[in-house]
């Protein structure tokens, strides 16, 4: 089993500017881990939490184990035991670590070995937090950091990495600005968002009735009610709130990470006002999205496939692992398909119905509309 440096201990983070943008250039330099901790930290925010949730379901999808050629039963065999194998782990949370690596930059999982029918197999496996790992700057390879030194990582642990932008890395300003800027905000508010209290005086008031006039407006400051003498006036102003409004604030950076996560705002413009599990369109990923995520999961679950299979089998004909990627079925739009054909008179495979969810018996022949003796019509007319 892949081992860690354990000294490197829980990792505190702080959403300043001054640590966010140390953070940042230390990210632009090669450096992750503090920036990698505070996108996690990010990700327990409810709005977000919400959106990965979302962006995840788009890729649980089915999957399969092709042989290498389908009429060789050798290789049928050693696809069978392949998807045997993956098929007694937890594929969702699998599919889920791995997809970090699209989220935080990369992703480093081992696993734990056993003897199954006299064949190497994984039995279970083990992800590691981000922290635990560095880019060597001699060779910009992702290795085990020790602190003063770098060791590779083990050839049997799954490391997948992305080139492009982390998907959390647009959405970490966002959380900044929408969870850390209400102190911000708390100040705006104190200083222009309260009533504005004034007392007037008449010319020539002496000095004992000015201070009775100060106590009074100090008074109604603090409790919204006071004394002030006779012959002065005590007048409220109120400012124009309208100069700034932080449920709007609030709404803007959620729709920023909505559109990152998700591919559109609709978790934003959609869910408001629904009970909880009413509607969860809003917070469908959108197509494109998923499938780019499934490629990615994809390539990474069929390095792994090799790696297990390398070590049982040395004639390098890797089974082909693959995620469904057709069109999620809509079922209205798929009644109104069959039944259009059936009034047309086509004969509908039950094997079309099967995919709707119902239980079809093998003996079932396949449906026909009958010929009506009455709606025949005579030569010639319309």
């Amino acid at each position: 089993m892949l081992e860690v440096n354990a000294k490197i201990g829980v990792q505190r983070v702080q959403f300043t500017p001054s640590y966010y943008r140390s953070s940042y250039d230390q990210y632009k330099n090669g450096f992750y881990r503090d920036l990698i901790a505070m996108m996690k930290e990010s990700a327990v925010d409810s709005f977000i939490a919400g959106c990965l949730m979302g962006r995840y379901a788009g890729f649980q999808r089915d999957w399969s184990i092709q042989p290498y050629e389908d009429e060789n039963s050798g290789d049928m065999e050693r696809a069978e035991f392949l998807r045997s194998m993956i098929e007694a782990l937890d594929t969702r949370l699998f599919f889920k670590k791995i997809a970090e690596a699209l989220f935080y930059k990369f992703s480093v999982i081992d696993f734990q070995w056993d003897i199954i029918d006299n064949k190497q197999a994984v039995i279970d496996f083990k992800y590691f937090d981000q922290k635990y790992f560095r880019y060597d700057p001699q060779d910009g390879k992702l290795k085990i950091d020790w602190g003063k030194r770098l060791e590779e990582i083990p050839p049997e642990a799954l490391v997948s990495e992305t080139k492009e932008m982390p998907v959390m890395l647009p959405v970490l300003p966002m959380y900044i600005l929408k969870n850390f800027g209400v102190e911000s905000w708390a100040g705006f508010i104190e200083t222009f968002g309260e009533g504005i209290i004034i007392g007037y005086y008449p010319p020539g008031m002496d000095a004992s009735l000015k201070s009775e006039l100060e106590t009074a407006v100090n008074a109604i400051a603090r409790s919204s009610r006071g004394t002030a003498p006779v012959g002065s006036e005590i007048k409220i102003i109120e400012t124009q709130r309208s100069t700034g409004d932080h449920a709007k604030f609030a709404e803007y950076c959620d729709r920023g990470a909505s559109i990152t996560i998700l591919g559109h705002a609709n978790a934003v413009i959609e869910s408001p006002g629904m009970k909880i599990g009413e509607n969860l369109a809003p917070w469908k990923v959108r197509r494109e999205l998923a499938l780019d995520d499934i490629s990615f999961i994809q390539r990474q679950m069929n390095q792994f496939v090799r790696t297990v299979y390398g070590k049982n089998w040395a004639d390098a004909r890797y089974p082909r692992f693959s995620i469904d990627q057709s069109e999620p079925i809509n079922v209205r739009e798929r009644l109104d398909i069959l039944d259009l054909a059936w009034q047309q008179g086509v004969i509908i495979n039950p094997d079309h119905w099967a995919e709707l969810g119902l239980k079809i018996y093998e003996e079932q022949q396949p449906l026909a509309k009958e010929a009506n003796p009455f709606d025949l019509q005579e030569e010639g007319t319309i």
